[in-house]
């Protein structure tokens, strides 16, 4: 073949070439990008302030993505620039949970198709008009990659003009993580830096975890790989994270993660430093009770053993402090050779019943139930063997045991109850105990959200560190016995106790009694009071003359009586007062709408069988300040868990909660939440509900 022919050959392919670059380019995809600027509600706050929602809308073509905040391997997130804009203040972007995109080893973050930012924007002056422009840059990306630019505008009304589209920015907004979520929680959160750098990420989930995924940003040199889940349980489950560019962080960076599960998610941050282990954060939520699963098990017996001291001073602890007066009078009167063998007695009833507790929340926990501190208040059948076990108490502290009845059941009862014995003080402890549980206590809360986060082993390591610290006073008499010759000498006095002990009895078998009238119904609770009034008045009527007979059960009677007439006659409604407060329903997506709106919301839940409860509500809540407060623009919420409810269950577990007293506030300056101590004070409630109602002065997160 000459030359010449070589050159046509040579001069066709470049041409064919030539065309088929051309005809690419004409085939190449768009992406088609539409993007809108929403308008939603404007919200006005005392002071002239103001906040409205807004929101980017971005739609695309088919096979087209753009990126979240923090874009993976590849491509970049989006800028917005807001310079133009007339009485704004700032604007604050908000990020839907992203998914990923992987191309071979490179992974992306970001959404396809359609996305919407909400967009918060702070007015400058509440009482004008605004004006918003925006200049979005957006990376997207198909086959090719390319840059697409808008400039767009809208107007901010002084008021709110309807309709507007408030509903679609906040239909994308439920798609916001946060650093709480209903049915998902983060119970553990840490790097480990040998063998190999990884994140590692303990999650509770009610119903479980079907397809998660874990992004990490906040830190440009640090990057996350792919998630690999393992199951600890049907609800819990390990997430291991490897992560890249450790060793070239700053000093203290601080890391958001980011965990999505389909239409769930949520956010938790953390330290990452020259340490192997960082808890989760949790002072962003303003939750005071930390993140225990990344604690060490050293540090939480700590904890435990100081909540079960400190439970001995609660006021669920007064129904039996006449248990407890009792108990260390019979102790040093020499009822028994050895005081010390008496005062062991008594911590060993009340470690057992910690111990007992365990048992079966490990094995509640095994099955699946649904798990928590003082539930067992919330079955009748417990109910049912505590009313009878004090009345048992009650009739015995009466002296009705000490004759010979037909009624084996009431002799048996009666010798347990007997203070005379070793096996009555293990008896006493154990009951003693097991009252005195309904409520958390200080630390307390910490212990047990660490302990049913956990395995068996550690529940059982747990409780027992509490049971201890419970019978910590009685342990300490052990060691020195001598301390029992302090009480008082046996005498006629002791009669008048062992009467005002048994009208404690009484009492705390009635506020049984009414919690059972709340769970089963009044005519169970009714049949129940009666069947174990007859034989008293039986036994009384053996044991002592008919008219002391009558006169007791008159007293009887009255006692019964006196808190139902009081609720009656007692007008807590009096002149002057705050109106009543306008308690509403808990409903957990109800709550983040109206934080959304620019309310602030209290939230209280509590149960008819928890003293600490009632204690704060009578107290605090109930409390001119803090009432005032609670009606003047507060919204305000209330759940009872007298009787169980997987949903309030749920909700305490999403905030590491596993028993009551339970409040929180929320507002647009803590809206994921300001979880409150377990004993109110009326400062604690008014200072919660000043911050959560200030609108932070943020920043345009770009």
């Amino acid at each position: 073949m000459s030359i010449r022919h070589l050159g046509l050959l040579g001069l066709l392919g470049a041409l064919h070439l030539a065309t088929t670059a051309a005809l690419a380019g004409n085939l190449r995809p768009e992406p088609n990008a539409d993007t809108r600027l929403l308008v939603g509600d404007v919200t006005r706050a005392d002071g002239g302030t103001a906040t409205a929602w807004a929101g980017l809308d971005v739609r695309l073509g088919a096979g087209w993505h753009t990126y979240w905040r923090s874009a993976g391997d590849a491509g970049a997130p989006p800028e917005f620039d807001w310079t133009g804009s007339r009485n704004v203040a700032d604007v604050t972007v908000e990020w839907p949970a992203p998914r990923r995109f992987s191309e071979q080893d490179i992974d992306t973050f970001g959404y396809d198709e359609h996305v919407l930012f909400p967009l918060r924007v702070r007015l400058q002056d509440g009482t004008a008009p605004a004006h918003l422009t925006l200049k979005a840059v957006l990376f997207v990306c198909s086959v090719i990659c390319t840059q697409q630019e808008a400039h767009l505008e809208a107007d901010i009304p002084a008021t709110t003009r309807l309709p507007n589209d408030q509903a679609l920015i906040d239909e994308w907004r439920q798609s916001v993580p946060r650093e709480t979520s209903p049915g998902l929680s983060i119970t553990g959160l840490r790097i480990d830096r040998q063998p190999k750098p990884q994140l590692r990420l303990e999650v509770q989930a009610t119903p479980p975890l079907r397809a998660p995924d874990v992004f990490l940003d906040g830190n440009d040199a640090v990057t996350g790989g792919r998630a690999q889940v393992s199951t600890i349980s049907d609800d819990n489950v390990r997430i291991i994270v490897p992560v890249q560019g450790l060793d070239k962080t700053g000093p203290k960076p601080r890391l958001r993660v980011t965990l999505v599960d389909g239409d769930r998610s949520i956010e938790a941050s953390l330290p990452v430093d020259a340490g192997e282990t960082a808890p989760a954060a949790s002072a962003e939520r303003g939750d005071a009770t930390p993140r225990p699963a990344a604690a060490s098990i050293w540090a939480i017996l700590g904890v435990a053993l100081l909540g079960g001291f400190i439970l001995n001073f609660m006021p669920c602890v007064f129904p039996v402090l006449s248990l407890k007066l009792v108990s260390l009078v019979d102790h040093g009167s020499g009822h028994l050779s050895s005081p010390r063998r008496a005062f062991l007695a008594t911590a060993a009833g009340i470690v057992a019943s910690f111990l007992t507790l365990a048992v079966i929340l490990s094995a509640l926990k095994a099955t699946g139930a649904e798990v928590g501190w003082g539930l067992q208040f919330q079955q009748p059948a417990f109910l049912i063997a505590m009313i009878i076990v004090l009345a048992a108490f009650g009739a015995n502290l009466l002296g009705l045991f000490e004759i010979n009845l037909p009624w084996w059941i009431a002799g048996r009862l009666g010798n347990a109850a007997s203070h005379r014995t070793t096996a009555g003080h293990a008896v006493n402890g154990f009951v003693m105990t097991l009252l005195a549980t309904p409520c958390s206590a200080p630390f307390v809360g910490t212990a047990v959200a660490f302990a049913l986060s956990q395995a068996a082993p550690q529940i059982l390591l747990v409780f027992t560190a509490l049971g201890l610290g419970m019978a910590a006073p009685y342990l300490c008499l052990a060691a020195a016995p001598r301390l029992a010759a302090l009480f008082p000498r046996p005498g006629r006095w002791m009669l008048k106790l062992r009467a005002v002990a048994a009208i404690a009895m009484a009492a705390t078998a009635l506020w049984l009694l009414i919690v059972l009238a709340d769970i089963s119904g009044p005519a169970i609770a009714t049949s129940l009071a009666a069947a174990l009034l007859a034989p008293a008045l039986i036994m009384a009527a053996f044991r002592f003359p008919l008219r002391r007979t009558i006169a007791g059960a008159g007293v009887a009677v009255t006692i019964g009586l006196a808190p139902m007439a009081a609720t009656y006659l007692v007008q807590p409604e009096s002149v002057g007062r705050p109106a009543p407060i306008a308690w509403q329903p808990l409903v957990p997506a109800d709550i983040a709408a109206r934080v959304r709106a620019g309310h602030t919301v209290f939230v209280d839940i509590g149960a008819s069988w928890c003293v600490t409860c009632k204690v704060n509500e009578k107290l605090v809540l109930d409390s001119t300040a803090v009432r005032s407060r609670l009606t003047s623009g507060v919204v305000a919420v209330k759940a009872d868990w007298t009787s169980p409810s997987d949903a309030i269950a749920s909700y305490l577990r999403s905030f590491g909660r596993y028993g009551l007293p339970f409040n929180a506030v929320f507002g647009p300056g803590a809206p994921a939440g300001i979880v409150l101590p377990e004993l109110l004070t009326s400062q604690t409630v008014i200072d919660a509900i000043d911050t959560a109602s200030t609108i932070p002065q943020a920043k345009d997160k770009t």
